[in-house]
């Protein structure tokens, strides 16, 4: 090989050398960053929250302070102040037997409505309770026609001439727990209804409807009745 060709051939090696060279250099050095005031398209891979916009599933999804915000403006919670003190003994009434409830007849009468009382509500199931023996017995039971109302239920009570006594040696009347459930609707109570023999005692329900992410067993809306006053000898 002459030297001519040897100085060819070292020209080749070294653009070729530079030419490496100059590849490395762009491979280590970063890109420059873009202004400030330039919009940057794509996804900062590194970014925190580069989830933000990624799809979630329904059970994985988290309400934030807004959406609980709308959600409540939307469901608002139901107003209860109408129903007062609750007293701090709830426990229904109870009898020693059966047989003490009496043999005479009395009986209940439902109406159940919802909207201010404006629409009857169809299909409630109502139960009249007592608590006999140290458990709690279903004495009637009814469901609501289109018209909102139940059938006349019967019920046991004393004898209705203790009511015409002014100084009855027993209570001349029972009292029972009215309970109302419907569907969309919270769960309502009536407790302590008074019922006199041949005697028909109405018990009015303004049914509240659950919002929807709410279940209706998680609240019961009780409603206590005032035992009848007895009359003295001298009224």
């Amino acid at each position: 090989m002459d030297k001519k060709d040897l100085n060819a051939q070292a020209e080749r090696y070294k653009k070729e050398m530079m030419k490496l060279y100059g590849r490395r250099r762009s491979d280590e050095e970063p890109e420059p960053a873009p202004p400030e005031d330039e919009e940057i398209f794509g996804v900062d891979e590194d970014a925190a929250d580069d989830t933000a916009y990624a799809p979630h599933s329904e059970d994985d999804q988290e309400e934030t302070p807004e959406v609980e915000d709308e959600l409540n403006s939307r469901y608002p919670e139901p107003d209860l102040s109408d129903l007062g003190d609750m007293p701090e003994n709830t426990s229904p009434p109870q009898y020693v037997n059966e047989e003490s409830l009496g043999k005479a007849t009395g009986y209940i009468l439902v109406n159940v409505r919802t909207a201010d009382e404006a629409s009857p509500v169809e299909g409630a199931e109502v139960l009249v309770t007592a608590v006999v023996d140290g458990a709690r017995m279903i004495l009637a039971s009814g469901l609501t026609d289109p018209s909102g109302t139940t059938r006349k239920m019967s019920v046991p009570v004393p004898d209705a001439g203790l009511s015409q006594s002014p100084s009855p040696e027993s209570r001349p009347y029972n009292l029972f727990d009215v309970s109302v459930s419907a569907a969309g609707f919270f769960n309502a109570r009536s407790v302590d209804v008074p019922v006199f023999a041949g005697i028909t005692s109405v018990q009015n329900f303004s049914m509240i409807p659950v919002p929807a992410m709410m279940s209706p067993d998680s609240e019961t809306l009780t409603y206590y009745n005032q035992e009848p006053t007895p009359l003295s000898d001298n009224e």
